[in-house]
C-alpha cells in the first residue's frame, strides 16, 4: 500500500517545490580555453567613441585588476526584451503541464563575469582599460547549473542558456563607471535561408518561435552590450543596468530585440540625515491593533541587528486581499508591486505570492535591504540568490525604533529607484495565538502625502514547522503561546464525551501517546503525535505540534511540568494536500491550511482543537481575517495493541456555522493511514516472537485434543467412522508441502512489499526465532502422525460397521464437492485479481505471460494453504452422512479442531501487514 499511494500525482506535486537541485549562481562553468587576446578593439573602439570622448582619466590604483573583477562581476540579475518578433533564444517549455494549477511561470537571469583586465593593450585609449567577461543569459524554471562548458548554447526541457563571450573597454564618465564591450555567440535558432525576399520574412519568424528543438552553430559575432555603474543613485544602492542589442540590421536572421538588463550589488550604509523623518510619514500605523493585542519585543540595537538578520532570506508569506472587491476576484497589481512575466494574475489570497528580504545592512538603528516578491513555486533559496531590479522589489531603508519595537522603513520601488512613495513597517510579535502564527509581521502601504492609493500589504513569517529557525532558540527566548479558545475546547469535549464506563475501560485497558521523560531524558510525544501520512491514494495530510501549555515543542525543559496533567493545552498545524486531478473524493482545498489549538486527553488519546483557516473575502465575524468557527478532533489508536494493528489517527472537522452561511462545509472525516511510531521495531520483533509461541501453543492444543480423543477411542470406535479422511489427509498433505517447501508453518507473516524490500535486522533474536521454528516443524511431524494413527482407527471403524451388517461411509462425494468448494474459491480469487488489475492497470505488464504467472501464483499460494481447509470435508460430510449416529464424542472431536482453527481464523483477520509509515520529506507547504 505504501508504494502504491506515493504515486505519479505525489512525484509530481512534490518534485516542482524542490526541483531547484542547486543553488549554484547562474553561469557557465569556466572554460579555459577561453584566450584573452583583444583582437577586436578597433572595431570595438568604433561602437563606443561616444563613451570613450566623454570619459575621465582614469586613477592609478595597486589593485586595480582585482577590485574591478569584484565590482563589475554581478550574478543572477533580470533582463526583458522588446517583443518586435525577434527573441534572442528559443524555450523548451515541455518539462511540465500547461495547467493553471501547475504550471510555473519561467525566470530569465543573466550573469556577467569578468574574466581578465589589461592596461597594456597598445589599441585601447589612454581613458580606458581593455577588459574581457563571459555574460551567462537565459531562461530557467527547474535549474541554475549549467554543465557543458564548451558550448555556448545550451538548451533542455525547462531551461535555455545563451554564453555570450565579450570584450572591451572599461572607462568612467562623471555620472559613474561604464563597460562597453563587443561579443560573440552562436546563433541560437534553426537555420533559416542567408537570402530571402521581402516574402520569406513570415517564414522566417515562425521559424524563431520559442519551441524549436534544434539549433545550428553559426557565427553570431555582433552583439553589443553597455553595462552602467553609477556612482550615486537617490537610495544609496550599487544599481547595475545596461542594454544589450544586436548591430545586424533588422532583416538579418541573427538580429535579435533589444535586451535590457538590471542588477545591483548591494546597499551602501545611509547617513542619518537621509533618512526620512518617521514624525513625517509614519503618523498613521495600519499594525496598531495587532501590536497591542500580541505584544511587541522590543530589542536592544544589537540583538535587533542579529536577530534581522536571522530572518532574512525567509520566505513571507503574503496575507489575502480581503478587500478586492468581487467574490472572486484577481489582481494584476498588490500593493506597490506590479506583478508581469514571472508572477501573472493572482487571485484575493495571494497563495501564490511570496516577499523575502535580502541584502540587509543593519548597524545600530539603521537598516536598509531589499524586499523581493517572488513566486511561491520558486525556492526562497534561489530567489535570494537574484540581484535583479524590477517592478517586483522594493529598496528599503529605515529606523528602528527599540521604544515601540517598531522597524520603519522608506521604500523605493524597481530599478530607477526614483518612486519612492512607499512605507514599510515591521514588528516581533512576543506571543503566539491560533490568530497569529508569524515571527514577524509587517505591513507595505502608500504613504500619506503622496498619490495612488491601495489598501495595505500585510505579510508575516509564519512558523510551519516548529523549531525551524534556528533550532527553536528564538521561539524559547522571546515567544509565549497564548491559548485564546481553551474555554471553547473544553465546551467541545464536554459536548462529545463518551459515556463514564466506556471511558473507565478505555483507560483501565488501553494505553495511548502519552508525554513522559524517556530513560535519555527526550519527550518523545512530539512525534508520536505527528501526522505525516496519506489518508488515501489521492490525498495527504500533516499535523505538527507547535506547543504544549504555554511553551514551544523546542523548550523541553518545560514539559515536565505538562507531563503531570492528563489534560494539558496543545496548538497544532494541520495541511492536507491533494492530487490535483483528484476524482474519487470531494475536494478539502477549502480547509487545506487549518490553525488548530485546544486540549489533548493523554488518557483517551484524544484531542479537542478549535481550528481557524484563512477565507478569500470579508465577512462579519471573522477574526483578524480568520474563519474559526470550527472544530477539530483527532483520536489517536491506542499503544498497546500497534503490534498486531497498526497505528493510525482519525480525523473529523465539523463548521459550527449555519448551512446557509456561506463559510459552512460539510463534515470532514478521515482516516490516516499507518502514522509515526517510536517503537515500530520492538512491535515487529514482539510480532515476530508471538506468532512463533502461537504456532507452538495451537500445535500442542491440536495434539493434545488429538491424544485425548484416540484415548476415548479405545473404548468404543464406531462414532469415528464418521471422520472423513479427506480431512484427515488435507492435514497430512498440506503440511507435508509446506514441510518440503519450506514454508511458514499454519499461517504466513503478513508483511507488504514495501517492507519485505527492507526489513529490520533480527539478528539479535535470530536464535530464539530459529529455536521457534524447529519446534514448530517438529510438533507438525507429530500431529501428522497422530493424524495417521487417526486416519487407520477411521478405517477400523468403518470395517466393524461393515462386519456388522451397517452401510460404511462413502468419501467419493466428499472428495468431489470439496474439490468443486476449492475451485470455485479459486476461481473467485481469480475473478478479484482480475477486477484489480482492470480497475488498476498495471503499464508495460498486461502481456499474456504476466498473467500467466500472475495465475500460477495465485494457484501455488492455494496449494501450500491446502492445510487451511483441512475442515471444510469434515463440515460437507455432516451434511451427506445425515444418518450417522447422534454421539457427543464425534461432536467433541470435530469441535476440538475446529476452534484453534477459529482462533487462528480471528487472529489473521485482526492483524495488518506489516508495513513501515510513509516518510515524506520534500513536501513544501
Amino acid at each position: 500500500m505504501g508504494l502504491q499511494v506515493l504515486s505519479v500525482w505525489t512525484l509530481l506535486l512534490f518534485l516542482p517545490l524542490s526541483d531547484a537541485a542547486s543553488y549554484d549562481d547562474f553561469s557557465f562553468p569556466v572554460d579555459h580555453s577561453l584566450i584573452h587576446n583583444y583582437t577586436r578593439l578597433t572595431e570595438i573602439k568604433k561602437h563606443c567613441n561616444p563613451f570613450i570622448s566623454s570619459a575621465s582619466e582614469l586613477e592609478s590604483d595597486d589593485n586595480w585588476a582585482s577590485r574591478l573583477k569584484n565590482e563589475l562581476s554581478f550574478f543572477n540579475g533580470d533582463w526583458e526584451q522588446d517583443s518586435y518578433g525577434a527573441p534572442l533564444m528559443p524555450f523548451d517549455d515541455s518539462d511540465m503541464s500547461h495547467a493553471t494549477s501547475s504550471f510555473i511561470s519561467p525566470w530569465k537571469l543573466v550573469s556577467f563575469e569578468v574574466k581578465n583586465i589589461s592596461s597594456t593593450s597598445s589599441h585601447h585609449p589612454k581613458n580606458t582599460i581593455s577588459i574581457s567577461g563571459v555574460l551567462s543569459i537565459g531562461i530557467t524554471r527547474n535549474s541554475t547549473t549549467i554543465s557543458e562548458p564548451f558550448l555556448k548554447f545550451h538548451k533542455k526541457p525547462g531551461m535555455s542558456a545563451l554564453r555570450v563571450d565579450f570584450e572591451g573597454f572599461y572607462l568612467e564618465t562623471e555620472g559613474g563607471n561604464l563597460v562597453c564591450l563587443l561579443g560573440n555567440s552562436t546563433f541560437p535558432f534553426k537555420k533559416v535561408p542567408t537570402r530571402y525576399e521581402s516574402d520569406d520574412m513570415t517564414s522566417y519568424y515562425n521559424l524563431r518561435n520559442p519551441y524549436n528543438e534544434d539549433h545550428v552553430i553559426l557565427p553570431h559575432d555582433k552583439i553589443f552590450l553597455v553595462l552602467k555603474y553609477p556612482k550615486t543613485s537617490p537610495f544609496s544602492i550599487k544599481r547595475i543596468h545596461g542594454e544589450m542589442k544586436s548591430l545586424n540590421k533588422k532583416d538579418d536572421f541573427e538580429y535579435f530585440d533589444n535586451v535590457h538588463i538590471t542588477s545591483h550589488l548591494g546597499i551602501f550604509s545611509s547617513n542619518s540625515e537621509d533618512l526620512i523623518s518617521e514624525s513625517e510619514y509614519f503618523d498613521q500605523n495600519p499594525l496598531q491593533d495587532a501590536m497591542v493585542e500580541d505584544g511587541v519585543n522590543k530589542f536592544n540595537n544589537s540583538e535587533f541587528c542579529k536577530i534581522l538578520k536571522t530572518f532574512e532570506h525567509k520566505a513571507y508569506r503574503v496575507m489575502p486581499n480581503l478587500k478586492l472587491g468581487g467574490q472572486n476576484g484577481f489582481q494584476d497589481k498588490v500593493g506597490p508591486f506590479l506583478l508581469g512575466n514571472e508572477i501573472q494574475l493572482v487571485d484575493r489570497n495571494n497563495e501564490n505570492l511570496r516577499i523575502l528580504m535580502q541584502n540587509i545592512i543593519c548597524k545600530e538603528e539603521k537598516v536598509s535591504g531589499v524586499l523581493r516578491m517572488y513566486p511561491a513555486s520558486m525556492d526562497p533559496h534561489m530567489a535570494a540568490r537574484r540581484t535583479g531590479l524590477s517592478s517586483l522589489t522594493l529598496s528599503v531603508k529605515g529606523i528602528w525604533n527599540p521604544s515601540n519595537g517598531l522597524l520603519s522603513m522608506i521604500g523605493c520601488l524597481g530599478p530607477t529607484l526614483v518612486k519612492c512613495d512607499t512605507r514599510v513597517l515591521l514588528y516581533f510579535p512576543k506571543s503566539f495565538s491560533i490568530k497569529q502564527r508569524n515571527v514577524v509581521f509587517g505591513s507595505i502601504n502608500g504613504l500619506k502625502s503622496q498619490t495612488g492609493f491601495y489598501h495595505p500589504v500585510f505579510f508575516g513569517l509564519e512558523m510551519l514547522s516548529p523549531g525551524l529557525y534556528e533550532d527553536g532558540w528564538y521561539s524559547n527566548a522571546y515567544l509565549l503561546y497564548n491559548y485564546s479558545k481553551s474555554d471553547l475546547a473544553i465546551e467541545f469535549q464536554e459536548r462529545i464525551q463518551e459515556p463514564w464506563l466506556l471511558t473507565y475501560i478505555r483507560k483501565s485497558l488501553f494505553r495511548y501517546p502519552t508525554l513522559e521523560e524517556e530513560k535519555d531524558g527526550t519527550f518523545h510525544l512530539l512525534n508520536d503525535l505527528r501526522i505525516d501520512t496519506f489518508s488515501s491514494s489521492e490525498t495527504f495530510v500533516r499535523v505538527e505540534v507547535l506547543s504544549f501549555g504555554g511553551s514551544f515543542r523546542t523548550n523541553v525543559s518545560r514539559f515536565y511540568e505538562a507531563s503531570k496533567n492528563e489534560v494539558f493545552n496543545i496548538s497544532m498545524n494541520l495541511y492536507i494536500v491533494e492530487n490535483p486531478r483528484k476524482v474519487k473524493e470531494e475536494s478539502y482545498q477549502h480547509v487545506s491550511k487549518l490553525y488548530l489549538e485546544g486540549l489533548y486527553d493523554q488518557s483517551v488519546g484524544k484531542m479537542y482543537l478549535i481550528g481557524c483557516r484563512k477565507v478569500s473575502y470579508d465577512h462579519v465575524d471573522l477574526e483578524r481575517g480568520l474563519d474559526c468557527l470550527i472544530e477539530v478532533g483527532i483520536e489517536y489508536s491506542c499503544v498497546n495493541t500497534r503490534w498486531l494493528i497498526n497505528p493510525t489517527a482519525k480525523i473529523t472537522i465539523r463548521s459550527q456555522r449555519n448551512e446557509e452561511d456561506i463559510y459552512h462545509f460539510k463534515t470532514i472525516r478521515l482516516q490516516t493511514f499507518m502514522i509515526h511510531d517510536k517503537n515500530h521495531e520492538k512491535n515487529v520483533i514482539f510480532r515476530k516472537l508471538f506468532e512463533g509461541y502461537l504456532r507452538v501453543f495451537l500445535l500442542l492444543v491440536f495434539i493434545a485434543h488429538m491424544l485425548n480423543q484416540m484415548r476415548k477411542m479405545r473404548k468404543s470406535i464406531e462414532p469415528f467412522a464418521y471422520i472423513s479422511l479427506a480431512m484427515l489427509g488435507l492435514w497430512i498433505i498440506g503440511y507435508s508441502i509446506n514441510l518440503i517447501n519450506g514454508k511458514e508453518i499454519m499461517f504466513i507473516s503478513s508483511e507488504t512489499q514495501y517492507y519485505k524490500n527492507q526489513p529490520y535486522d533480527h539478528r539479535s533474536y535470530k536464535r530464539y526465532l530459529s529455536i521457534l521454528d524447529y519446534l514448530t516443524r517438529f510438533l507438525v511431524l507429530v500431529s501428522m502422525f497422530l493424524m495417521a494413527k487417526i486416519s487407520h482407527i477411521v478405517l477400523k471403524a468403518r470395517k466393524a460397521l461393515k462386519n456388522q451388517g451397517e452401510s460404511t461411509p462413502s468419501e467419493k462425494k466428499i472428495l468431489m464437492m470439496t474439490l468443486g468448494f476449492y475451485m470455485c474459491y479459486f476461481l473467485l480469487e481469480m475473478v478479484e485479481h482480475g477486477i484489480w488489475i482492470y480497475l488498476n492497470p498495471l503499464q508495460g505488464e498486461s502481456t499474456k505471460d504476466y498473467y500467466v504467472k500472475l495465475m500460477m501464483d495465485l494457484l501455488r499460494y492455494h496449494v501450500y494453504m491446502l492445510q487451511d481447509y483441512f475442515m471444510v470435508p469434515q463440515i460437507i460430510a455432516l451434511y451427506v452422512w445425515k444418518n450417522r449416529p447422534r454421539d457427543q464424542r464425534l461432536g467433541s472431536f470435530i469441535n476440538g479442531l475446529w476452534i484453534p482453527s477459529l482462533v487462528l481464523f480471528v487472529y489473521e483477520i485482526t492483524r495488518d501487514p506489516v508495513d513501515y509509515p510513509i516518510i515524506v520529506h520534500d513536501i513544501v507547504l
